[in-house]
């Protein structure tokens, strides 16, 4: 996994070039604080996600979907909150628990990294 100051470096080192217009500087400027403010965010929840992974059964081939359900996740907690946030949790969970996930580990990423509080699917 690539810390946050590799990401940002790459993306960096994508946005420098001869060829972009120095009108373009300022805007390029702020591309570069913006993606840094979210490498740095999702980082840090992405460590996280891997301190709850192992501390449960999760074998390294199980990373895979873990880690997409948070990037999924991830996304939901910055565009949505309160029910609306659960309900399409709700709906991940489903979705992740189709895929051959372990519902109960969806459900404490959801709660422990987010907050997000997601009633269990499976009766």
């Amino acid at each position: 996994m690539r810390t946050a100051a590799q990401r940002i470096a790459h993306y960096s080192a994508r946005m420098v070039s001869s060829l972009i217009d120095p009108v373009l500087t300022a805007v390029n400027a702020a591309a570069v604080a913006n993606f840094t403010s979210y490498a740095m965010d999702f980082v840090a929840k992405q460590n996280q996600l891997r301190a709850i992974l192992a501390g449960l059964s999760i074998t390294t081939m199980q990373f895979a979907r873990y880690e997409a359900f948070h990037g999924e996740i991830y996304h939901l907690s910055k565009t949505a909150t309160g029910p609306a946030a659960v309900t399409t949790a709700t709906a991940l969970v489903a979705k992740y628990v189709a895929m051959g996930a372990v519902e109960a580990h969806l459900i404490q990423i959801a709660a422990d990294i987010y907050g997000i509080i997601v009633p269990p699917v499976t009766p």
